[in-house]
């Protein structure tokens, strides 16, 4: 097969996104399958339009600054010079103009959501404002993620969790197949002879990821026997997030910020904790908890379980409130011998679920028959 995997970024620098994350495991897979693979990029960075990644080649449209019609016609271009059999588009933002090139070109299209909110109305209301500029920015925002929406019609539609694919099929009559997130295990290799007392929180820091929620959780245990160690890039509010950090590192020895990391230098530290924690808001399937599950960290998710699976399984709890997600945190770590039997099912979940080596034949089988029609 000849396939395009399209994302807004790549995973490279100091952005690196869950989707951009998945969308790399599955060009790296159907690479290694000996397929030819295009990883298509949105925003071009510097002058760069073309490298070699590992088994695979990356393309860029062209940088930020150039439009919407600038890139719509690139994308048509290198779809029509070297003719894709089927383009995977993980990007809900420019959806709807990838699926009409594609269209016009005959080439199947398969979107794959990234969160929530690809599946419902925009959620956000537009700012007006006295600035022009930021007004029609946000009323530009709405329009294409209605747009967008739409578009899910008209392409093949893949979901990360099992709820995405009810909703778009029960609100929309949308058909998806649930395909779960994948991540690499490196646990075998990092693992130590004993975990250290540590509570874990990893993602990038932004508003919707909440992390003053697990700092207020660190002080609030600051005198149990736990380290609590906070991952991420800061990626907005980025002065209210430094301040609070610096001042909580402070007044709590406890408390440590790493800053950003690659997964591979995150899977480490997991590897050494007992406890994971997210606090994120909804969104779809967070790539950390499969990190945490691999390395044997029971999760405690304050907002969000997505499909029931950490109840389910038994693998940590949900807790609903930041009054109850204290007292499970508390409660794991004087419970050992309870933290040491999640740890396990948490693996053993993870081994069956999550490893790319399962997950990705999936797509592989899916794109081979949307091909064959």
């Amino acid at each position: 097969m000849k396939i395009f995997v399209f994302t807004n970024l790549f995973a490279e620098d100091s952005y690196i996104g869950g989707a951009e994350i998945q969308a790399y495991l599955l060009a790296r897979h159907l690479a290694s399958k000996n397929h030819q693979v295009n990883y298509i990029i949105w925003d071009g960075r510097g002058n760069i339009k073309e490298k070699q990644v590992e088994n695979f080649k990356v393309d860029y449209l062209g940088k930020s600054d150039k439009g919407l019609i600038k890139h719509a016609i690139n994308f048509y271009k290198i779809c029509k010079l070297k003719s894709p059999d089927l383009c995977f588009i993980r990007n809900f933002r420019y959806l709807f103009i990838l699926s009409f090139v594609c269209k016009i070109l005959k080439i199947p299209a398969v979107y794959n959501t990234t969160h929530i909110d690809n599946c419902q109305p925009y959620p956000k209301k537009i700012k007006f404002s006295i600035n022009l500029k930021h007004t029609l920015g946000s009323a530009m925002n709405a329009w294409y993620h209605y747009l967008s929406l739409r578009a899910l019609k008209s392409v093949n539609v893949i979901t990360i969790n099992q709820t995405q694919a009810k909703i778009l099929g029960q609100k929309y009559k949308i058909p998806a197949t649930p395909i779960y997130n994948s991540m690499d295990d490196s646990y075998p290799q990092n693992k130590p002879a004993i975990k250290e007392n540590i509570v874990i929180w990893a993602a990038n820091l932004k508003a919707r990821k909440q992390p003053e929620l697990f700092i207020n959780l660190a002080n609030d245990l600051k005198n149990t026997n736990y380290k609590f160690l906070m991952i991420g890039y800061l990626q907005n509010n980025t002065k209210f997030y430094q301040d609070l950090i610096n001042q909580t590192q402070a007044s709590n020895p406890n408390f440590k910020y790493l800053g950003g990391m690659p997964a591979e230098e995150v899977n480490k530290l997991l590897a050494k904790s007992k406890i994971f924690v997210n606090t994120c808001l909804p969104e779809g399937f967070g790539n950390n908890f499969i990190q945490a599950w691999f390395n044997e960290c029971p999760t405690i998710t304050l907002d969000f379980d997505p499909d029931d699976i950490i109840k389910n399984h038994k693998i940590g709890y949900h807790s609903g409130s930041y009054e109850q997600l204290v007292k499970d945190t508390r409660f794991l770590i004087e419970n050992p011998s309870t933290t040491e039997e999640m740890s396990q099912r948490a693996r053993l979940y993870a081994l069956e679920n999550h490893l790319p080596q399962k997950n990705m034949v999936k797509y592989e089988k899916f794109f081979e028959a949307l091909i064959k029609k």
